[in-house]
């Protein structure tokens, strides 16, 4: 905790906002949390793992993927997942791609 928020940039040790450590081990205002939350980004600021479960939100995805034709059906792209660090080749999709390894839609292309 002797580093700022990465959201406020307020020095934590001598903050008297609560602090949250995320999954991923980072630190965060609760506060700031909230804020980030709130606009929908779910993903460390730091590292980009996500800060909660997601496993509903993919599942989501999953549903209205499986309803869009993909014309880019030959192409293949390699990934990078932010969740648990895994590098895969997935069928390019112009909304998001897929972890083979965790299922997360957490990916950067590479």
């Amino acid at each position: 905790m002797h580093h700022d928020c990465p959201i406020c940039f307020e020095y934590l040790f001598e903050s008297r906002n609560d602090v949250s450590v995320l999954p991923c081990g980072h630190t965060i205002h609760e506060k700031c949390l909230k804020e980030m939350k709130e606009h929908c980004q779910f993903a460390c600021p730091l590292c980009s793992k996500s800060v909660c479960d997601m496993s509903k939100a993919w599942e989501r995805l999953d549903a209205e993927l499986a309803t869009l034709s993909n014309s880019f059906d030959d192409k293949m792209v390699r990934i990078l997942c932010n969740d648990c660090g895994a590098v895969s080749e997935v069928q390019f999709h112009l909304i998001a791609h897929k972890c083979h390894n965790c299922k997360s839609y957490n990916t950067r292309q590479i």
